[in-house]
């Protein structure tokens, strides 16, 4: 008898590392409990299951609350395909209707959302704190003819930078986000359009929001309200809202349908709306994460910098990825 627990004893030690991988298992199985929501904490017991051994061995050295923060996920808002602000990688080559000309035109977007941690409350709930930024420009492609410069005429650039934080609930999710915007105008533009020179407008400002996404099958709904708290020029309309809607399909050989709508609108458009539409499809076999390849329309007041008292309206083909 003495024989045989010497043994076991012997055989238990030397296979350290597998009892040492049960109690990871265990803690790993304790975190995901934590989580309130039943679709991520499913996803959390699923991550184990194929988690490799070295994954369980990590996460062994983290305490049950930081197990139970990195069973989240980075970002559990919808990601809204067609809301410009939206942090992507985009391209889009059509015609922009803007100060009274209509001309090809490039809209070029680089953004980024960024996850800084999970919290965990005592009680289970969870959050994301991430970071955002973008900057977006728009480009006169029509000057490609008259100009030496092959990159057209920079018109205007937005540059969006900010936090928010994310939470997903059993039926919807929320984010509350602090943003700053500036815009200036190009080089080219100020050239061709000395006016603009007496009177630019350096406009920026900051911006509290709450959004609100329900998800239903395969359509998000969602809604937001806007408040700017700081601007330049400081006498802007304060309050904003955004509405839209968006359907993504089931894969069909790699490819998925897509359509999206956007609507929004701010006191200082006089509180007309602005509609953006996208349509296509989404590809995920050529890159490691899936991109988007659309039909867009804009319609409203220009959301480009200081001409944001213009009518304005773009149509084109654009390809979109989120990173």
């Amino acid at each position: 008898m003495k024989s045989t627990t010497l043994i076991l004893l012997t055989l238990f030690m030397a296979n350290k590392p597998f009892a040492s991988q049960a109690s990871e298992l265990k803690n790993q199985l304790n975190a995901c409990k934590m989580i309130s929501n039943s679709t991520q904490r499913l996803k959390c017991y699923d991550e184990i299951v194929n988690a490799p051994p070295e994954a369980l061995q990590q996460s062994a050295k983290d305490t049950p609350q930081q197990q139970a923060t990195n069973a989240t996920i980075k970002n559990e808002f919808p990601i809204l395909i067609a809301d410009i602000n939206e942090p992507n990688l985009m391209l889009s080559l059509g015609r922009l209707d803007l100060l009274g000309r209509d001309f090809k035109a490039a809209l070029i977007s680089a953004g980024k959302r960024h996850l800084i941690r999970n919290i965990a409350l005592p009680n289970g709930e969870t959050f994301a704190l991430n970071v955002i930024g973008q900057i977006r420009s728009q480009f006169d492609v029509d000057e490609i003819d008259t100009r030496n410069n092959r990159g057209g005429a920079l018109i205007n650039t937005d540059f969006i930078i900010g936090g928010e934080v994310v939470k997903s609930m059993e039926d919807w999710s929320w984010r509350f986000s602090y943003t700053h915007k500036s815009t200036h105008l190009g080089d080219e533009f100020l050239i061709d359009n000395p006016e603009f020179l007496e009177n630019r407008i350096n406009l920026s400002y900051e911006t509290i929001r709450w959004d609100a996404a329900k998800s239903f099958n395969h359509w998000d709904w969602y809604a937001g309200l806007g408040f700017i708290t700081r601007s330049e020029p400081g006498d802007l309309e304060k309050f904003m809202w955004q509405a839209g809607w968006q359907y993504v399909g089931d894969h069909w050989h790699n490819i998925k349908p897509i359509w999206a709508v956007d609507l929004s609108s701010w006191g200082a458009y006089d509180w007309n709306i602005n509609a953006t539409m996208r349509a296509g499809i989404e590809i995920r076999n050529f890159t490691h994460t899936p991109f988007q390849l659309m039909f867009e329309y804009q319609e409203g007041q220009s959301p480009y910098g200081q001409f944001f008292t213009d009518d304005f309206s773009y149509s084109g083909i654009t390809l979109l990825k989120h990173w």
